[in-house]
């Protein structure tokens, strides 16, 4: 199969880099703000049916709050990013990078002071920025927020890889998996740090997303080596 060139930040390496910053997000949010999700909407969303289905219904109202801000930073990015393309000079997954960056670096020096509805706003909004800038994988597409389309992605990747004895679906398949563990380890390591360490917990992804933006402000089209 002849190599192909794919841009830095489509790349296996960048994609699970992300998987573990989303990962370490949700957890972040879960443990530390009220059981909310920056990025997994579908949790979000059944929590807030859950409360109003028991009638409680202020704490189903705090759960709107993601959800706006996630679909308020998916519909932003969406235009901005267009704003973007149509400049050749501006790189807008550079640019993404460090509105990442800059919005997890306010929120873990913000936290302490804002109420739990506020982080959780914040980090659902630039979650929504991360989805919606990063989108594809080797090519093909994926998501680093959420998981349940990549796991169905790679049970079928490697059943169809193993049935049909292609090498290169069996590693497409692998690829993914990585993702998977990269969010999972991100839950891991967000969990521990938040029970020990509470809001504080959030600087510790700094270094990881700091160094995502490292990766992207070198991008260049490469010959895919992997």
């Amino acid at each position: 199969m002849a190599n192909k060139n794919y841009r830095i930040f489509e790349r296996v390496r960048v994609a699970i880099l992300l998987a573990f910053i989303s990962g370490f997000v949700d957890a972040y949010t879960f443990v530390t703000q009220g059981q909310r999700f920056a990025g997994m909407q579908t949790g979000n969303m059944i929590y807030l049916m859950k409360n109003l289905a028991e009638g409680r219904f202020g704490t189903a109202a705090s759960y709107l709050l993601p959800l706006f801000a996630f679909t308020l930073g998916s519909l932003l990015t969406y235009f901005v990013r267009k704003f973007a393309v149509g400049r050749k000079r501006l790189r807008w997954h550079a640019l993404a990078g460090l509105i990442i960056f800059v919005g997890i670096l306010y929120t873990a020096i913000a936290a302490p002071y804002l109420t739990s509805q506020w982080t959780v706003l914040s980090l659902s909004f630039i979650a929504a920025v991360q989805l919606e800038s990063f989108r594809k994988m080797r090519g093909a597409p994926y998501t680093s927020t959420m998981m349940t389309g990549n796991l169905k992605n790679m049970t079928v990747l490697i059943s169809q890889g193993l049935y049909e004895k292609n090498r290169e679906t069996l590693k497409r398949g692998f690829y993914v998996s990585l993702v998977i563990a990269g969010f999972c380890l991100g839950v891991f390591l967000s969990t521990v740090l938040s029970i020990h360490f509470h809001q504080r917990a959030l600087y510790a992804i700094l270094p990881v997303v700091f160094g995502f933006n490292v990766v992207l402000y070198k991008e260049k089209r490469i010959e895919e080596d992997d």
